[in-house]
């Protein structure tokens, strides 16, 4: 469940600091989502445009909450480095930005997955480097 959530955060993190909507796709290109940014706040959304959640960045933390206001997580950015917390404040991963590529690590330090940037849209790949989600 860590590790679903921890994903979960880390795929829409890059979307929350988009300007405009995002479409996020699983591996197989079904449409699971979206995500809307209007000043500092995105709104996630399900593929029904149910509210899933948002998230909302002051500086360089993002406080992330569920559809019924609850805070699950946050994360904070530091140079290259963004750290994500769960909502007691204990390390749940982190990714660092080297060039078009982030690399995902779990709390203990093990690469769990990457995301790759070309062009306008984002490929997620997990530690085997099998893709599980796009977005545009």
């Amino acid at each position: 469940m860590t590790r679903l959530l921890t994903l979960s955060i880390l795929l829409l993190t890059a979307v929350a600091f988009s300007d405009e909507r995002e479409t996020i796709r699983d591996a197989t290109g079904k449409v699971i989502g979206t995500a809307t940014t209007s000043g500092n706040k995105t709104i996630y959304r399900d593929a029904t445009g149910k509210t899933t959640g948002t998230a909302t960045t002051e500086g360089n933390r993002t406080v992330y909450r569920d559809a019924t206001g609850k805070t699950v997580g946050t994360a904070t950015e530091s140079g290259n480095r963004t750290t994500y917390r769960d909502a007691t404040g204990k390390t749940i991963g982190t990714a660092t930005e080297s060039g078009n590529r982030t690399t995902y690590r779990d709390a203990t330090g093990k690469t769990f997955g990457t995301a790759t940037s070309s062009g306008s849209g984002t490929t997620y790949r997990d530690a085997t480097g099998k893709t599980v989600g796009t977005k545009k």
